[in-house]
Parts: C-alpha cells; structure tokens; sequence
C-alpha cells in the first residue's frame, strides 16, 4: 500500500467511488467532485498524486484542462479515470496526465466524443448520488443484457438509440423504462436490463475508479517513481521495456516511460 511516510493520494469522486471497498478508500484523501478552482491549493503543497473520478457538468463550472495543466507543471502526477477524470486526461496525456480505464481508452480511440456521453446528473444533497445514466453506462447494460440473451443485437441497437436521445439531466432509468415501453419492448426484457442497470460491477466509472485507485496505492505504482522495474498503471503488469502493455493494449501509460 501507500507508503506511511507519503501523503495519501487526493482524489476527486463521489457516485463513482460509492460501491467501492472501504479499504481502498481508506488510503486516500477523498473530496468532492471536482470542479473549476479546486485545484489552485494544490499548487502551493508538495507535489503527489492527485486523482480525478468524478467532477461537476452543468450547474458549476467545470475543472479546466488549464487548471489541470497548472497541477502538472507544479510536480503533480494527475491520473484521470471514469467520468470528468478520463475526460481530462484524454485532454492532456500528451502533457504527462496518466488515463486508466475503459472510459479513457474510448475517449483516446475517439469512440467517445462529447462531454455528454459521461455526464449525469447528481444529488447534491444524498452524497452526489447519480440522479440519471449516462451514455457510458447505459451501453455497458444493454452490452450486457445481449450478451446474456436477453435482448436481440437490434432491439439492444433501438433501445440505446431512443434512451441516448433523453437529454443526460432527464435520462434516468424510469425515463428509459418510459422510451422503451413507447418502442414496444417486452415488459420481462425492460425489467431483466433495469435489474442489470443495479449492478454495481456493470458500471463502468465504478470499474474504472476501482481500477485507478488501486493502481495508485499500489507499492509498484510508476507515477511514485520509476524503479527498474515499470508496470502497467492500469493492470500492474510488468513492461520490461516494452511500450504498450501486452495485457490490456492501452495507451494510457504511455506518458509513463
């Protein structure tokens, strides 16, 4: 784990981090979703590891690339994951920020384009649980709902389609219920995907988190110093020397060299 003698890891998140192991979160220094301005008082501590998950769209300014362009100059290692984090690091790999995670990966392949496709909206008053579903999760249940039989490739295609076309601050799952039912979807098929949409391991800013944090308090984590040794940041396995990491084909750590 984190070495005792290292500040914690500070990280960015709320619904993302919700389901994880309290043990994992336990050796961070968990904050609010970021949002513009809150990575100013970084600049005047020692530099570490920051890490954003989660961050605000919509009614607050959102962290700029500038913002998180400062934090790097400054020393910081800034690793980016799952929802606002991915976006930024996709943003500034070139600049040192490290991605982790599918979200990032589709963001650098340009499979994920828009802000939109991350974006939900929270409760800022229940701990900024997520109040709708994002484009991000909503395939990853209706993947997962093909892949079990449940639903055949063009109704999964139509079901994506007419729940994406809900704006990201309304497309919660009673509305996609709404959409799907107005399609004429079985009412047995629209139960099994809501039932799949609980699922905590099918969501992929809460697999990507996962994935980062215990990247970070990992003690062969690169971005604590670069050893002889380097390892993947997203899957930990070992590079030797080699560019892109043979497991997961990622180009997040390529800045990590």
């Amino acid at each position: 784990m984190w070495p005792s003698d290292t500040a914690r890891p500070i990280v960015f998140g709320a619904a993302s981090v919700q389901p994880l192991d309290p043990a994992v979160l336990a050796g961070v220094e968990l904050r609010p979703p970021v949002r513009r301005g809150d990575l100013a008082p970084l600049l005047g501590r020692r530099p570490g590891t920051v890490v954003l998950i989660d961050g605000l769209f919509g009614g607050s300014m959102a962290v700029t690339p500038t913002e998180c362009r400062e934090v790097l100059d400054a020393g910081w290692t800034l690793v980016g994951a799952s929802s606002m984090g991915a976006l930024r690091a996709a943003d500034l790999w070139p600049l040192g920020a490290i991605g982790i995670g599918d979200v990032f990966t589709l963001y650098r392949l340009g499979v994920l384009r828009s802000d939109a496709d991350v974006a939900t909206l929270l409760n800022a008053e229940g701990g900024h649980a997520e109040l709708t579903v994002s484009v991000v999760h909503l395939r990853a249940v209706l993947a997962a709902a093909a892949g079990a039989g449940i639903v055949a490739p063009a109704v999964r295609t139509a079901m994506s389609r007419a729940a994406e076309d809900i704006h990201w601050t309304e497309r919660s799952w009673p509305a996609c219920r709404l959409a799907w039912r107005e399609l004429g979807v079985p009412e047995p098929v629209i139960a099994a995907a809501l039932r799949l949409g609980r699922d905590t391991s099918l969501h992929p800013k809460v697999r990507d988190a996962d994935t980062a944090l215990r990247s970070v308090l990992s003690d062969t984590w690169t971005g604590d110093g670069i050893g002889a040794v380097r390892h993947c940041p997203a899957c930990q396995e070992r590079l030797e020397g080699a560019v892109f990491c043979p497991t997961c084909v990622s180009e997040a750590h390529e800045t990590c060299l």
